[in-house]
């Protein structure tokens, strides 16, 4: 029997996680928080087992030797999510592929289980929405009503104080199983027959939350899953 164990304990900060990810120019520390790929705790666990099984002859060989069993589980926190807004309330005319805005922080961070009502990962009250602008406080002269001027909102012309990541989004559980067979055809050839089951318990594996306030409603949702339990039977001929 083979099997290994891996933990790894890691916390990784940074201005900005990939190219799409826009600075601050005002003041470019204000991007700093923990990185999109930082994943605090990751547990895996495999193994290879050939199964003790008493060693036949003949025919009886052929069905009942050559049993083995593998699989991996890996379990890992979430990661942290991005939050962000993209109506330019920062009056900096970003035009890349998303821009330095962030809301107001205005309650405590609540994460939530994405399976309980409007599969929401966190709360999203705990964030502001819309802006506020201080030369037209009470919307006269903007008939657009660029500004809801909402208490707690973005200050026209500023960046929100929440943090451009926050900590965490769902966590991974998943567990991979494969039972194995070989049959041996004369001394060079041999055939295996494979029988693969991906996330076996069939475990929900949630992808991020929305953390785009300019979204509405969807801000805050997981809107998406990975596979279910997937189930597949392979036959592999060795020469």
């Amino acid at each position: 029997m083979l099997f290994n164990f891996a933990y790894t304990y890691g916390k990784s900060l940074d201005n900005a996680s990939t190219f799409e990810g826009l600075l601050n120019p005002i003041d470019p520390k204000l991007n700093r928080s923990l990185s999109l790929f930082d994943a605090r705790h990751r547990f895996v666990f495999s193994y290879y087992w050939e199964l003790p099984v008493p060693k036949y002859q003949g025919f009886a060989g052929k069905a009942l030797n050559g049993w083995s069993l593998s699989g991996i589980t890996t379990v890992q926190s979430g990661f942290p999510i991005r939050i962000t807004e993209q109506d330019d309330n920062e009056l900096q005319s970003s035009f890349d592929f998303e821009t330095p805005g962030q809301p107001n922080l205005i309650a405590p961070f609540k994460k939530l289980n994405p399976r309980g009502p409007g599969n929401l990962g966190f709360d999203p009250s705990a964030f502001s929405t819309g802006c506020i602008d201080p030369a037209d406080p009470n919307n006269l002269v903007d008939d657009a009503l660029l500004c809801s001027n909402a208490p707690g909102g973005v200050v026209l012309g500023t960046v929100g104080n929440a943090p451009r990541t926050i900590c965490c989004g769902p966590g991974a559980f998943n567990t991979e199983i494969a039972v194995l067979k070989d049959t041996p055809i004369g001394e060079r050839y041999r055939i295996q027959f494979r029988s693969e089951f991906y996330n076996i318990f069939n475990h929900a594996q949630f992808f991020q939350p929305d953390g785009n306030v300019t979204d509405g409603s969807d801000f805050g949702r997981v809107k998406r899953a990975r596979d279910p339990r997937i189930i597949q039977f392979a036959l592999k001929f060795y020469f």
